[in-house]
C-alpha cells in the first residue's frame, strides 16, 4: 500500500510538472491572441477615420497597444493580455466614435449647403426685386421728365404767346377815316344861234361832282 501511495505521489507530481508548461504555453498564446486582436481592431479604426474623427479615443487605443506590445516584449503576459483588451475596447469605441461624428459632420455640411444654396437664392430674388423696382423707378422718371418737357414746352408757347400780344399792344394804331362830300353841279347852257331861227335854250345837267377826302388819324400806344 505504501509503495501504491508512493507511486500515486509520483504520477500526481509528474503531472503537474508536466501540465505547467502547457498552461503557461497556454497564457502566452493568449496574449499573443490579444495583442493580435487589438492590432486588427486598431488599423481597422485607423482605416475608418477614427484618428480624425475620434482623435482622443484613437490615441488611447493606440498607446495601450503600444504598452501591450511592450509588455508582451517583456514577457509580461498578464498585463499584455489587459492591455491588449483594453486597446481593443478604446478601438471599438473610437471606431463608433468616429462613425457617429462623421455622420453629423455629413448632416452639418448638407445643412450648411443647403443654407448657402438658400442664401444665393435668397440673394437672387432680392437683385431680381431691386432690378424690378429699379426699372419702375427709371420708368417713372422718364414718366416724369415727359410731362415737365411738355409742362415747360406749354409754358414757352404761352410765353410766346404773351409776348406776341405785348409786341402787338406796343405797335402805334393807325386809323383811316374816308369822307365822300358832293358839290352841286354847274349848270352849263348850250345855245345856238342862227341868222334867222331862234331855238329854246335846253338846259343840261351836269354830273354831280364827289370829292373824297381822306383822314389818316395815328395814334401811339404807351
Amino acid at each position: 500500500m505504501r509503495y501504491m501511495g508512493v507511486i500515486m505521489r509520483g504520477v500526481g507530481i509528474s503531472a503537474l510538472l508536466i501540465a505547467t508548461p502547457s498552461l503557461a504555453q497556454s497564457r502566452i498564446d493568449r496574449a499573443r491572441t490579444a495583442v493580435a486582436e487589438a492590432t486588427a481592431k486598431v488599423e481597422a479604426a485607423e482605416k475608418a477615420g477614427a484618428t480624425t474623427h475620434a482623435a482622443e479615443t484613437m490615441a488611447r487605443a493606440q498607446e495601450s497597444l503600444r504598452v501591450a506590445r511592450d509588455q508582451l516584449a517583456r514577457d509580461h503576459r498578464d498585463s499584455t493580455i489587459n492591455e491588449a483588451r483594453r486597446a481593443s475596447g478604446l478601438a471599438d469605441q473610437a471606431l463608433e466614435e468616429a462613425e457617429r461624428n462623421k455622420t453629423e459632420a455629413a448632416s452639418a455640411e448638407r445643412d450648411a449647403r443647403l443654407n448657402a444654396e438658400a442664401q444665393v437664392a435668397a440673394e437672387a430674388n432680392q437683385r431680381a426685386a431691386a432690378q424690378d423696382a429699379a426699372a419702375v423707378a427709371q420708368s417713372d422718371a422718364a414718366a416724369a421728365q415727359a410731362r415737365a418737357e411738355q409742362a415747360q414746352q406749354a409754358a414757352a408757347n404761352a410765353a410766346a404767346d404773351a409776348a406776341a400780344v405785348r409786341a402787338a399792344a406796343a405797335q402805334p394804331t393807325t386809323t383811316v377815316t374816308t369822307v365822300e362830300r358832293s358839290t352841286s353841279p354847274v349848270r352849263s347852257y348850250s345855245s345856238a344861234r342862227k341868222k334867222t331861227t331862234v331855238r329854246k335854250t335846253t338846259r343840261k345837267a351836269a354830273p354831280a361832282a364827289t370829292t373824297t377826302t381822306t383822314t389818316t388819324v395815328e395814334t401811339k400806344n404807351n
